[in-house]
């Protein structure tokens, strides 16, 4: 089953960018124009343009120099594709491991703190998903709700700001992942059996799930960079 998500703005700034250095229309080392410059000929908001060139940043395919600008770290010219993947899936992987030291613990603090309003809500929002892959229909809206609700319902404001500021590479990873062959079946289920634990006021089991469910993600990361 293949569910289909509709690129993020952000996501096609980053396409465009990477495509404009591989045609070699920006050459290694050459410098970007301004990130004003880009979001008015891209017409799109500068937020979008800043996140795609943070991540083309991190790819070391962009080299970001604080107060001079940005430039051309690596042309692509002589990358293979598989090569790019790695790069994306280098920063997805690191993604997921700081969610594996965030997330359960936010799963066991949910348990232990959120309103009977909150914890309905996130196993409605489990629900909603089940239903949604019963029907091979799109439920990433779902996904980032549940994630979210449960950053919100541990109460802990320092945690789920920290979550907050990674929302964006969150959504793009969760796009990826689902794309992944039976992905969306095990996530569907992760997700129900956490709410099930955080209803059953279980932080201990809602913690070991969440673990469990980042950790067979981690597993999938591996195993592509295996393939390669």
């Amino acid at each position: 089953m293949v569910i289909i998500s509709k690129k993020l703005t952000y996501e096609t700034v980053y396409d465009r960018i990477k495509s404009n250095i591989k045609a070699g229309h920006w050459k290694q080392g050459e410098q970007l124009p301004p990130l004003e410059q880009l979001s008015a000929e891209l017409g799109v908001g500068i937020s979008s343009v800043r996140e795609a060139v943070r991540i083309l940043g991190k790819q070391k395919i962009l080299r970001i120099e604080q107060g001079r600008g940005t430039y051309v770290d690596n042309d692509l010219t002589d990358a293979p594709a598989d090569r790019l993947d790695f790069l994306e899936r280098a920063t997805m992987l690191q993604l997921t491991e700081a969610r594996l030291i965030i997330e359960p613990e936010l799963a066991a603090m949910a348990a232990e703190k959120a309103t009977d309003e909150e914890a309905k809500a996130i196993m409605a929002t489990a629900e909603a998903m089940k239903r949604k892959v019963e029907k091979q229909r799109d439920f990433l809206k779902e996904d980032i709700h549940f994630h979210e609700l449960i950053a919100k319902a541990s109460h802990n404001d320092i945690m789920f700001h920290m979550l907050d500021r990674m929302s964006d590479l969150l959504v793009d990873s969760r796009r990826k992942s689902m794309k992944w062959p039976g992905m969306h079946e095990k996530a569907s289920s992760f997700h129900y059996l956490i709410a099930q634990a955080i209803i059953q006021r279980n932080p201990t089991q809602a913690r070991a799930l969440m673990k469990c469910h980042l950790e067979d993600m981690l597993f999938e990361f591996h195993k592509g960079e295996d393939s390669l």
